[in-house]
């Protein structure tokens, strides 16, 4: 080989290699462009999963004392449904005694006036004891 094609031949290696040289540092910039767009992509994927687990809890929460506040407003109705049965019981317990006491004796048979007579004691007594109040 002759001078000029040795060192024509020296020429294309080294412009190859140069171009190699570029080549692999281009392709280690590409490569670290993606690696951090990835990473940037990961945190966004993160950030967003961090927000979402958030909304999450709020909505649990939220739904636990939507619960909440039902179950009060259903212990309050059933409490209010007692009330409004415990003065029927009492309202019909009193129109009960009211024509218990409201018999004549005096024109009834003798065992049905002592069972009505017996009955008309006791709601006396008992009358008697609420007027007195409780005892101690």
């Amino acid at each position: 080989m002759g001078r000029d094609a040795a060192k024509a031949a020296r020429k294309k290696a080294d412009s190859t290699s140069t171009s190699s040289s570029e080549y692999a540092s281009k392709m280690h910039d590409l490569s670290i462009q993606k690696m951090s767009f990835f990473k940037e992509t990961e945190e966004d994927r993160k950030t967003r999963l961090e927000e979402m687990l958030n909304l999450e809890k709020v909505k649990v929460e939220e739904a636990r004392e939507h619960r909440r506040m039902l179950v009060q407003l259903e212990r309050e109705r059933l409490d209010m449904d007692k009330k409004r049965l415990d003065m029927q019981a009492q309202k019909r317990e009193k129109e009960e005694e009211e024509q218990i006491l409201a018999i004549n004796l005096d024109q009834c048979l003798p065992y049905q006036r002592m069972y009505y007579q017996a009955l008309q004691e006791d709601i006396i007594e008992k009358m008697n004891a609420c007027r007195r109040g409780p005892r101690q």
